[in-house]
């Protein structure tokens, strides 16, 4: 890697922008300023700006092409939002602050999971029953439904159907190609239409009763989703009817990754400004509250764009990525964990898996695992992700209890120890994953994953596949293949 200095002494009267700053600063912490200007930026490796899995896979693409690469991470472990939960837990128990599910069709995670001998297992546990609570009434699924439903006031052709029947009776008459994988502008403009109003309102534009719609969208907040964003996750995966998790923890594909790629990983090296003013790019970053620069040939920017807000580019971006950049929304997901002195639910004939209005999705994080403790998972979102975020951690974890208390009420009694994670307040994050509000998905798609000048973009929020693991390996390996051709 090219360590850079300033030459900048002669100008230290002037006033000092940030720009001049970084540099001056970078200055102060290598020799090697000769040397590299020297070489010049035949030599110059790729940067890639993030350890999370789209930074790991593209590392691995372009160091296997024979590319010199380096790869700055913030954050003190490779993975971004994969991250796996093992402190306070007892008795080995672990689960998922991060990504928590694989579909089958996602092909690449699949085959880095063999590659790295991982095991996949069903995500949810395949035995007992799947429980829905609406108001106060709790129910078993299938069988025990409509008593959970009376006081919806469904229509007559709706009564009695599940969640997934009613999606089947609205969700009708798309466009054939809303499901393609990689969709081009003019598909995006062609569907303009679906992105003009929020999913709960596209339902009841189809005619469903709100009864309806509150059922469709148990388990999650919907309200501010664009119904293009909605529509387009529930094409790709109308097929998929089982999901599947590394067995150890998902944070085992990331790691395996990191060490294959070993030193060119550098952690705790914060990115804070990119130049790209002269032929070459310019990365000012913190390496453990110290100063340093590297010159790149190119870069591959993988850091949500909620957290690259905070990053000094000059020049500046174009206006159309700079407001992709300032305004795409990020989902404040928090996930609630809870370790119970047993697996209560399974003593009750449950699988631990539910949805309720709260808006809450539930799942048994440890059924795969020994032991007599278990741990309960829970994700809210949207208003109730909003509240979470800002309360004290021993706060936000009563009120976890309490939306969960609701669906398990011996949760109350059984709880030992929990953890609260929540996204919005990780730094590096912003948030959960990319998600879009009415009017943006088809003006910022089509621009997101866009180079400017020698910097390349790659993350979930740049792939189809946004908020899933495939997305993010599919951008690594897209950006490698730009930078590749470019070089």
């Amino acid at each position: 890697m090219t360590v850079l200095d300033s030459s900048g002494t002669r100008r230290a009267a002037r006033t000092i922008d940030r720009r001049s700053f970084l540099r001056m600063s970078a200055a102060a912490a290598s020799p090697f300023v000769l040397r590299s200007q020297a070489r010049g930026a035949a030599t110059d490796p790729v940067v890639v700006v993030g350890a999370g899995l789209a930074g790991l896979r593209a590392a691995e693409v372009l160091r296997k092409a024979g590319a010199p690469v380096v790869v700055l991470e913030a954050r003190s472990r490779p993975g971004g939002r994969i991250y796996t939960i093992r402190a306070p837990f007892a008795e080995g128990l672990y689960a998922e602050a991060g990504a928590i599910r694989i579909p089958p069709l996602h092909e690449t995670v699949v085959q880095l999971a063999k590659e790295y001998s991982l095991n996949l297992v069903p995500f949810e546990s395949l035995n007992g029953s799947a429980l829905v609570t609406i108001g106060t009434v709790t129910a078993k699924l299938p069988d025990d439904l409509t008593r959970a439903t009376t006081t919806l006031g469904l229509k007559p052709d709706e009564d009695g159907l599940t969640q997934a029947a009613l999606l089947k009776r609205y969700v009708t008459d798309l466009p054939p190609d809303i499901g393609e994988v990689k969709p081009s502008a003019d598909a995006y403009a062609s569907w303009r239409s679906y992105d003009q109003v929020t999913w709960p309102d596209w339902l009841r534009a189809r005619g469903a009763s709100d009864g309806a719609v509150r059922l469709m969208t148990l388990g999650g907040d919907s309200r501010e989703l664009s119904a293009l964003y909605v529509l387009r996750q529930f094409a790709l995966l109308r097929n998929v009817n089982q999901f599947y998790k590394i067995h150890g923890g998902m944070d085992q594909l990331p790691r395996a990754m990191a060490r294959s790629l070993g030193a060119i990983v550098r952690y705790n090296a914060a990115l804070v400004g990119i130049d790209q003013s002269d032929g070459a790019v310019r990365l000012d970053y913190l390496e453990r509250g110290r100063r340093k620069a590297v010159r790149a040939s190119r870069v591959i920017l993988t850091v949500p764009f909620a957290a690259l807000r905070a990053i000094d580019v000059q020049p500046r971006f174009s206006e159309q990525k700079a407001r992709a950049i300032a305004e795409l929304p990020y989902f404040p997901a928090t996930r609630l964990l809870f370790q119970c002195r047993t697996s209560f639910w399974q003593q009750q004939g449950l699988s631990g898996t539910a949805r309720s209005d709260a808006p809450a999705e539930m799942w048994d994080c440890t059924y795969d695992l020994e032991g007599t403790r278990g741990i309960l998972g829970a994700t809210v979102g949207g208003e109730i992700g909003r509240n979470v975020a800002g309360m004290a951690r021993a706060r936000a974890i009563a009120h976890g209890l309490a939306i969960v208390g609701r669906t398990f009420p011996a949760v109350r009694t059984s709880f030992q120890t929990g953890s609260v994670y929540r996204w919005v307040r990780d730094a590096w994050a912003g948030g959960a994953f990319a998600v879009f509000h009415p009017g943006q998905m088809s003006t910022f798609m089509p621009e997101i994953a866009k180079s400017e000048g020698r910097v390349h973009f790659a993350g979930e929020h740049t792939s189809t596949w946004m908020g899933w693991m495939q997305g993010a390996l599919e951008s690594g390996e897209r950006a490698a293949a730009e930078v590749l051709e470019a070089k």
